[in-house]
């Protein structure tokens, strides 16, 4: 019994994919560099065992974030309306089944829904659950369960699991990087992958415009000393004026969090409904994870988010709650 990670669905995770003829794998919605990766790797490995796979996750239309398109992913997606159903569904980095998005009601249908995740507080929605929250990522998950599954791992796929380690470890950064997670990144670099042509594409190739709305950010950027806190926010007609998308912005949120003065980050990036969309990050001991959940989001202990209808009056609720 191999049963990684103390996890007792894992046998039973492997033997279902073995034994699947068609997997349907999503993850989740407006999907980071993690969640792209795993999908993927996925993907071209259940592939290779013979499998019929269709890649998805469930937003209409599906648009790949920037800096991701080395990754093909265009190739593999397949619309979420025509996902087909079948017995075995593979959900990646979903902390709860509500992150599934328009397919949430395609993984409950599925006679057996396999739950991959590595988020605290993750909700146990399927059939057998491999929730790991000490993980550096859930592609080190797929990665573990590609090679129980007997899939080779090739190139193509190391350089999915090693977009979904680097991105979701912040280069290696954050404290969810163990010695684990640098001995996976050395069996990957061992595999041929291309780090620095990777750094360039993810992270070095944004176009000129994102330095304005960078700008524009950190010019509005306010520092709440008493709570440790610095905080910004992005509306749809800064990304008009600039001529930037929001997915050009994901990487605002790492400027704001360089200042030594803070130690808690917050971005507000308006969404097409009005609402904003907050990510918070941490750089410890504090969390942010508690924060996020209390507002229905969700995310890591340093790493997480949720959705608000303004951003002032949630500044000083985030606030209240880091100076109790």
């Amino acid at each position: 019994m191999r049963s990684r990670y103390g996890l007792s669905d894992w046998d039973a995770a492997v033997s279902a994919l073995c034994a699947a003829d068609e997997v349907a794998i999503a993850c989740h919605v407006n999907p980071d560099g993690d969640a792209l990766g795993s999908l993927m790797a996925a993907y071209l490995g259940l592939r290779q065992l013979g499998k019929r796979t269709f890649a998805s996750w469930g937003t209409t239309p599906a648009k790949i974030p920037y800096g991701y398109g080395f990754l093909h992913v265009e190739d593999a997606l397949t619309d979420p309306a025509a996902l087909p159903r079948t017995d075995t569904f593979l959900a990646l980095d979903c902390g709860a089944a509500d992150r599934l998005g328009e397919l949430e009601g395609r993984a409950s249908d599925s006679r057996c829904t396999i739950n991959l995740d590595h988020h605290p507080g993750n909700d146990n929605f399927g059939a057998l659950n491999l929730v790991v929250p000490t993980a550096s990522s859930s592609a080190e998950l797929v990665m573990r369960l590609l090679q129980d599954c007997g899939v080779e791992i090739d190139r193509a796929i190391a350089v999915c699991l090693w977009t979904g380690v680097v991105t979701d470890t912040g280069r290696f950064q954050y404290s969810n990087t163990s010695p684990e997670t640098l001995t996976l990144a050395a069996e990957l670099l061992g595999l041929g992958v291309p780090a620095p042509d990777l750094a360039s594409e993810i992270w070095g190739s944004l176009p000129f415009a994102y330095l304005r709305l960078l700008g524009v950010v950190l010019g509005r950027a306010r520092l709440v000393a008493g709570a440790g806190l610095v905080y910004s926010w992005v509306g749809l007609d800064d990304l008009e004026v600039t001529g930037t998308s929001l997915d050009e912005a994901e990487g605002l949120i790492d400027a704001l969090r360089s200042t030594r003065d803070a130690d808690i980050a917050v971005i507000f990036k308006q969404q097409d409904d009005g609402k904003f969309r907050v990510s918070l990050r941490s750089k410890g001991p504090r969390s942010v994870g508690a924060i996020a959940r209390a507002r229905g989001g969700g995310g890591h202990e340093l790493a997480a988010g949720f959705t608000a209808e303004d951003v002032e009056e949630t500044v000083e609720g985030i606030r209240r709650d880091l100076t109790r």
